[in-house]
C-alpha cells in the first residue's frame, strides 16, 4: 500500500447525496414488498416511525420510498460537505 501524502480528492457532494438517496429509496421499497408477504414487518414499522405514511400499501410504500430518497440525499450531501471540510483541515482551496 502506497504511503498517504494527504493529497486527496474532493468528494463530490451531490453524488454522493444521489447515491444515498438512490440507496436508502430502494432500501426501503424493498422493506416495504416484503412486508405484504409478512417479511421485515418489524423493519417496516421501525421506519414508519421516521417516514410518515409509510405502509405496506402501494401508496404507503411511495410515500415511503420518497421519504427515505429525500432523506438518504440530504444526508449524503451533509456527510459528503463534512468530509470535504474536515479533510482540507478547515482550509479553503
Amino acid at each position: 500500500m502506497d504511503e498517504l501524502d494527504g493529497d486527496y480528492e474532493d468528494l463530490d457532494p451531490m453524488a454522493f447525496g444521489f447515491a444515498c438517496g438512490t440507496t436508502m429509496a430502494l432500501s426501503i421499497g424493498l422493506i416495504g414488498m416484503l412486508s405484504r408477504v409478512g417479511i421485515a414487518e418489524e423493519w417496516r414499522g421501525l421506519f414508519a416511525d421516521m417516514y410518515p405514511g409509510f405502509e405496506s400499501d402501494d401508496g404507503g410504500t411511495l410515500a415511503g420510498v420518497v421519504w427515505a430518497g429525500a432523506d438518504g440525499f440530504a444526508m449524503g450531501i451533509t456527510f459528503g460537505w463534512l468530509y470535504n471540510v474536515f479533510q482540507r483541515g478547515g482550509q479553503r482551496r
